[in-house]
């Protein structure tokens, strides 16, 4: 089986290089002194020699066309031209869409990266498969970051259990991020799938095969994280936790980065916004013995009082019986904040909280995950994903279809984008660099002197 993943890699990286230049790709396309050429915006985080790979053409055909860029470089967001190939048929000088491809849904879907260099070692999952043919390089004066993904893939189960997806997704999302770096760095990814307790990992950690590598990307669940976080603290390997926010000893341990912000980070945002409204909001919060009080829900509860900001306390029972109006304020926003971060909880008072509206103003506190449920009320959250990045993503969706040949599994968030979002920041944390994320924006900071790092990139959204 690992020989099969091994031949169709190699297949598949002849394959992309002639569909990158033989092809027509989907941005505006303009006639200049007769030569059809692409009008492109300028992403973050890019040079002129991944562009001229990206559309099959030179850098000297890019510079010729642009000569302002021979002095003083690329500025982001500028639009630059861009002759379109040959092979792409100039005459047709229409704008080109990809098609998206339908999806294909077996029982394992092959783990393929998407682009081979010689430079780079690619895996299989849980091993690591290398190209058939190694150029004859000083390999000794190539130094390579070495990083190791965990992740649940259940690659070998044959009842595959379908949420996985999402992981597969974000898989994907770090191969297009490594073939997007590797022009100018050399890696090594490692792949490791972990299932959903911590055995396997104390396993890889037992078999010291972790203890080489120079960056984490995971564990997925939380009981997997504190034996990971022990091992990058003893060995110093950098460490970036995606999908909890359970990350112990984060103020203490240097080699780790929480990706999802804390509930305190986010009731400061939160409250923060009230705060600059707070002469025309009300506060008003559900009390339920029934429920367990979420963090942030808790963390805002506290901060309101702390501040001072305008609230009500209301029952569960007056929301039941329909008569939430008695206890909201008249000519002002009350913002209704329940006892609960999971929407089928919230479904069953829904029709409560219309009913019981007199004519006054409510706004719900919603979750970043409800959005795509229909919800019949202006709502205020928080979320630590952006949509800034739209311009970046043409190029990402070209080669994501290009090369997969299917759509993505997930939505809000996006688990490919948070993957290539993820690693590409893991990277830029290794290299001292900053890094503007196509779905997600970070901004780590360090939780103490001597601790870890977590992301306070959030923004308040109110809709």
């Amino acid at each position: 089986m690992k020989n099969v993943l091994r031949l169709v890699v190699v297949c598949c990286a002849l394959c992309i290089t002639s569909v990158v230049s033989a092809e027509l790709l989907p941005y505006p396309i303009d006639t200049v002194n007769g030569q059809a050429v692409y009008k492109y915006r300028v992403p973050r985080s890019i040079g002129i020699y991944r562009i001229s790979v990206n559309f099959g053409v030179t850098q000297a055909d890019i510079i010729n066309w642009n000569p302002q860029l021979k002095e003083r470089g690329l500025h982001y967001d500028e639009v630059i031209l861009i002759p379109v190939a040959q092979e792409a048929n100039p005459d047709n000088v229409s704008p080109a869409v990809l098609e998206p491809q339908p999806a294909v849904e077996p029982e394992i879907r092959p783990t393929i990266p998407p682009a081979i260099d010689d430079s780079v070692v690619y895996p299989a999952v849980d091993t690591v498969a290398v190209p058939d043919s190694v150029p004859e390089v000083a390999t000794d004066t190539i130094h390579r970051t070495k990083i190791a993904l965990l992740l649940p893939l259940q690659a070998e189960s044959v009842h595959r259990d379908k949420n996985m997806d999402r992981f597969m997704d974000f898989y994907e999302g770090c191969l297009i991020a490594l073939y997007d770096l590797q022009y100018a760095d050399h890696f090594e990814l490692y792949v490791y799938d972990t299932g959903k307790t911590d055995i396997e990992v104390k396993r890889l950690i037992a078999d010291s095969v972790l203890h080489t590598v120079d960056a984490i990307l995971g564990p997925a669940y939380p009981n997997q994280v504190e034996p990971i976080a022990r091992l990058a603290q003893e060995d110093s390997i950098m460490t970036l936790i995606p999908f909890t926010d359970r990350v112990p000893d984060l103020g203490t341990n240097p080699f780790l980065m929480q990706f999802n912000p804390s509930a305190q980070v986010e009731a400061k945002a939160i409250v923060d916004y009230l705060e600059a409204q707070k002469e025309h909001i009300n506060c008003v919060f559900v009390e339920s013995k029934e429920m367990d009080i979420p963090a942030d829900v808790e963390a805002i509860r506290q901060e309101v009082k702390k501040r001072g900001l305008p609230h009500t306390m209301v029952t569960m029972t007056q929301v039941f019986a329909d008569s939430l109006f008695m206890s909201l304020k008249d000519s002002t926003e009350n913002i209704l904040f329940f006892n609960t971060d999971k929407f089928n909880s919230l479904q069953i008072l829904l029709p409560h909280i219309l009913n019981g509206k007199g004519g006054q103003s409510i706004t719900l506190y919603s979750q970043y995950s409800w959005q795509k449920e229909k919800i019949l009320l202006p709502q205020l959250y928080c979320t630590a994903f952006t949509t800034e990045g739209e311009t970046d993503l043409i190029h990402y969706e070209a080669i994501y279809r290009q090369y997969f040949k299917h759509e993505h599994n997930t939505s809000m968030p996006r688990f490919d984008l948070l993957g290539y979002d993820l690693m590409r920041q893991l990277v830029a944390t290794l290299q001292g660099k900053e890094y503007y994320g196509l779905q997600s924006d970070s901004r780590f900071e360090r939780v103490a002197e001597n601790g870890g790092w977590i992301n306070t990139y959030v923004r308040v959204i109110h809709k």
